[in-house]
């Protein structure tokens, strides 16, 4: 019996030994483990880090932006009778220059005509009765002063002269509006210019306000663009700007075009804004609406000492400032740099007229996860 508990003490103790040393060594397994990975960190934090580079770009002092767009005529216009009816003569053929009055379209007038007659005919009733009711009223105004007929025979008379005089005034207006529409039943040109579309054949009926001609004038014509928003701020919106307009069709030639009209707010959809430029029909050349053009136009003058950069590249300091990362190639390291930044150009770079000198290399993309001193990998864009 002794004998038993001898062995079973002696085998919990070689147990607990073999527990502690397990304890241990898996204590040290996991140091070892830590400082593995501690190891692996201070290597990837000081391994180089992989960026992107860029060599500072000299900014032009004057930079010529070309812009397409399509040439419209700047006096265009659709055009509708003002009253209705059965068409009898088209006198126009589509692309021929008329002059301003020339007959272009005429609706039947004989409705309007057989109105003003009847207008006419009542007219001179109701001038007969006016004349009857002023002489009534005269020859009773003087009885009535002469206290020879009664004060209702008087009333009666003004009464009836006022009458004949409103119905005389109403039959005139009605006569007018009739003459007038008589005049509105023969369409003509609004100005010297072309037929571009004719909408309806002869003898159709015609309603009022319906479009039956769209018709411009080729002399005076204009081209719309679309400027992005980041390149409209660089050029000065006035009148008296210049610009030069090409066409493919005329190769080797542009003309002269100014400024007239700009949009103030940006197309929901392209961030552009439309500006209009207006240019005589050049002589000796055909230049029709529909063309496709290209306008040109220089942006102002730039400081002599501006450099531009991707937006990328740059970095916002604590105090609002902004900085780049400028790539030192002989320690393959990047130092921050404060510089000073103008406006956008382009799609997606910026003017820095401060702090930066052509030919020097800065990080744009990786910028945010480096630090001084870091070693860096670089792939140079340019």
């Amino acid at each position: 019996m002794k004998l038993n508990k001898r062995l079973i003490t002696g085998l919990i103790g070689g147990v607990l030994v073999l527990a502690v040393a397990g304890v241990l060594i898996s204590g040290a397994a996991k140091k070892r483990a830590a400082q593995a990975e501690a190891d692996t960190k201070i290597a990837l934090q000081n391994s180089p880090r992989p960026v992107k580079t860029e060599r500072v770009q000299a900014l032009t002092a004057d930079k010529r932006r070309s812009y397409p767009g399509i040439v419209k005529a700047a006096d265009e216009s659709a055009l509708s009778f003002r009253v209705g009816g059965p068409l009898v003569q088209v006198k126009v053929t589509q692309g021929e220059p008329v002059k301003k009055g020339d007959l272009l379209m005429q609706i039947d007038p004989r409705d309007f005509e057989d109105r003003i007659q009847s207008l006419e005919a009542q007219l001179a009733g109701a001038a007969a009765l006016q004349n009857k009711a002023q002489q009534d009223y005269a020859r009773i105004s003087k009885l009535f002063k002469e206290k020879v007929v009664p004060q209702s025979d008087f009333d009666s008379s003004t009464s009836t002269q006022d009458a004949a005089i409103a119905s005389v005034k109403t039959l005139n207006a009605q006569l007018q509006i009739a003459r007038h529409a008589l005049e509105d039943t023969s369409l003509l040109a609004p100005y010297d210019g072309t037929v571009s579309e004719q909408l309806v054949e002869n003898h159709e009926m015609i309603r009022s306000g319906d479009v039956v001609l769209r018709f411009h004038s080729i002399q005076a014509l204009e081209v719309t663009v679309s400027v992005p928003e980041n390149e409209i701020v660089g050029f000065s919106l006035n009148e008296d700007t210049v610009a030069r307009v090409s066409f493919p069709s005329i190769p080797g030639k542009e003309f002269d075009a100014r400024l007239t009209e700009w949009s103030s707010s940006a197309d929901p959809l392209t961030r552009t804004y439309g500006v209009t430029f207006e240019f005589f029909a050049p002589a000796g050349f055909r230049i029709l609406p529909g063309m496709s053009a290209t306008v040109s136009w220089n942006t102002p003058s730039c400081p002599s000492s501006a450099v531009t950069i991707p937006a990328s590249a740059l970095s916002v300091r604590a105090d609002g400032s902004s900085l780049v990362w400028v790539y030192g190639e002989s320690g393959n390291c990047a130092e921050p740099r404060r510089v000073t930044e103008g406006k956008l150009t382009g799609a997606s770079r910026v003017i820095i007229t401060d702090g930066l000198v052509e030919g020097e290399r800065v990080v744009v993309s990786g910028s945010r996860l480096i630090h001084e001193n870091l070693p860096l990998k670089t792939a140079a864009i340019r």
